[in-house]
């Protein structure tokens, strides 16, 4: 009997590990408003509390609603330990509002991520569709847990307000997304969808066959009212037009729509003597859930070997294949037409990528295509520590061995500097003076190697730093990552050399 019960305990033990439980969020903060503060519900004097609650709260994941630029920044700054994807609405970098996604750094590993707009031209930044009153988005990561590795996407939008056809249409279009991108991959989506659970666009995405809604999902549910309050903390209703809507592989433990508020104190002014009233720290509630994976870990594909599989089969001709990170995927998707213009080059970067990784793909990726030349875009992610430390040694051999398998295999190397970096947000444990000279000691390798080689060698670094070592703040995106006219940049130093 006591060996039984052993076996038992252990067996237990190894079930519950298999199972992994993951809270998920969605939350309209509502934007920062001038008119909120003629009714004390200014967004300085609510945000410090909104911040702590879901500080205390402690998703692994949410997606927000209603982000202007400046509260992201407020967001970004008070919630330690949170990485945040998504763009501004209106021109897909910092204007209007963002659909944003935010993620524990210590849990979740970002792998792509991306923002398409709820319209007919879901690809055209700042497209409004349909009978929209505005221009609306939707926000789409792919995550992988860093201790089992078992990945699930995530989408965050912002329905239309006005247009009921918008609604319908945007239910249609996140399905079609949502098959286009994740294929049968597990699946959250959030947001505010500004419709209830009696609307037809939200029988669009409960029909068979699509999402479930986690508040029907779920094992244990708390909603004593809907997710709407317009600020009042006495209205009761039973409509919610904030949903977590999940695919069929996630188990709901837990749903809840959260009444958290603050206090604060009235004036004489305000009410005839100073007195404390409950405020809401927004106008809508937020909504969370506890999901659950069970016994699903993704394949051990370490490399990614699958991210191009199948883009690669289709390569009829490679001309020059740009090998690199989310620096060099964002290049195709910040400026296609470069791309485009440029027949047979072909974009081979994965977001997050150690060297370590792009070696091991390198041969799929590069090599099978037969190219004439390679760019090699490599090492920020290492010095981040995105898959832990690693010496700029190691770092230095993955760039040469990556440039020696390609010589082997005739094809010619452009060798490219680190971009200039002064922090790296999601690894906050890097300060700014080690970020910035692991940049400068591995491109004076890097540089060094390529006169000896006698390869060409690319250098964005000089042509995109300012006078502190940072990427200048008209090319970038953030702190690493290049916009547009970057991109733009580094085409005017890189194309002379792939043109000889």
């Amino acid at each position: 009997m006591r060996r039984f019960f052993l076996f038992s305990v252990v067996w237990i033990m190894v079930i519950g590990a298999c199972a992994q439980s993951l809270t998920i969020g969605s939350y309209n903060i509502r934007y920062n408003n001038p008119a909120d503060a003629r009714q004390g519900n200014e967004w300085a004097v609510r945000a410090p509390a909104l911040c702590s609650m879901i500080r205390y709260e402690a998703w692994d994941a949410f997606g927000a609603q209603e982000v202007l630029h400046a509260q992201l920044q407020y967001l970004v700054d008070s919630l330690q330990g949170y990485a945040y994807v998504g763009v501004g609405r209106n021109d897909g970098d910092k204007a209007g509002e963002y659909a944003p996604i935010f993620y524990k750094k210590s849990r979740l590993n970002c792998l792509r991520s991306g923002t398409f707009w709820l319209s007919e031209t879901p690809d055209v930044v700042g497209s409004r569709g349909w009978d929209a009153a505005i221009c609306r988005i939707c926000t789409w990561a792919e995550f992988e847990d860093r201790s089992t590795k078992w990945r699930f996407w995530m989408f965050n939008l912002h329905m239309d307000h006005i247009g009921v056809e918008a609604r319908k249409e945007s239910a249609k279009l996140v399905l079609a997304k949502a098959k286009e991108l994740c294929g049968d991959a597990p699946l959250v989506v959030t947001g505010d969808f500004n419709v209830d659970q009696y609307a037809d666009s939200y029988a669009l995405l409960t029909a068979p066959g699509a999402f479930r809604d986690a508040f029907h999902a779920a094992k244990r549910r708390m909603a004593e009212t809907g997710t709407f309050n317009s600020f009042n903390p006495n209205v009761q209703t039973d409509k919610r037009i904030d949903h977590i809507f999940v695919s069929p592989q996630f188990t709901v433990h837990k749903y809840g729509v959260l009444t958290h508020n603050y206090w604060r104190e009235l004036s004489e002014a305000d009410g005839g003597g100073k007195r404390m009233v409950a405020r809401m720290l927004s106008d809508h509630y937020p909504v969370v859930a506890e999901l659950e994976l069970p016994r699903l870990r993704a394949p051990q594909d370490w490399a990614q070997y699958g991210v191009y599989d199948k883009s690669n089969a289709e390569v009829k001709k490679a001309k020059v294949v740009f090998m690199g990170n989310s620096i060099t995927w964002n290049w195709k998707r910040f400026h296609p037409e470069f791309f485009e213009a440029n027949e047979g080059y072909v974009c081979r970067g994965i977001s997050g990528q150690v060297t370590a990784q792009m070696l091991a793909r390198f041969r799929s990726d590069v090599i099978n295509l037969r190219p004439e030349k390679v760019v090699i875009l490599a090492g920020t992610n290492d010095i981040a520590m995105n898959q832990g430390y690693v010496s700029l040694d190691h770092i230095f051999e993955n760039i040469v061995s990556m440039a020696e398998l390609a010589r082997y295999n005739d094809i010619e190397v452009v060798l490219c500097s680190v971009l200039p970096a002064d922090r790296y947000n999601w690894s906050w444990e890097i300060s700014s003076e080690r970020a910035i000279a692991s940049i400068e000691e591995l491109n004076d390798r890097l540089r060094a190697y390529a006169k000896q080689q006698k390869l060409r060698y690319a250098d964005f670094y000089s042509a995109m730093a300012d006078e502190n070592k940072a990427l200048r703040k008209e090319f970038q995106q953030d702190p690493v990552h290049p916009n547009k006219a970057g991109y733009l940049v580094m085409e005017e130093v890189v194309q002379p050399i792939l043109k000889k």
